[in-house]
């Protein structure tokens, strides 16, 4: 299955494709590449 890694600390977090019609939330300070990240995919 496709999935986008979306954080890494003692386990991997991950985005499963096939729920990106859901709705998400992308937080992070300024400059970290949260529009670009939406953009993309």
């Amino acid at each position: 299955m496709d999935k986008i890694l979306i954080g890494k600390g003692n386990t991997e977090n991950y985005i499963l494709l096939n729920k990106m019609n859901r709705h998400g939330l992308i937080s992070g300070a300024t400059g970290t590449g949260k529009t670009v990240t939406l953009f993309v995919y």
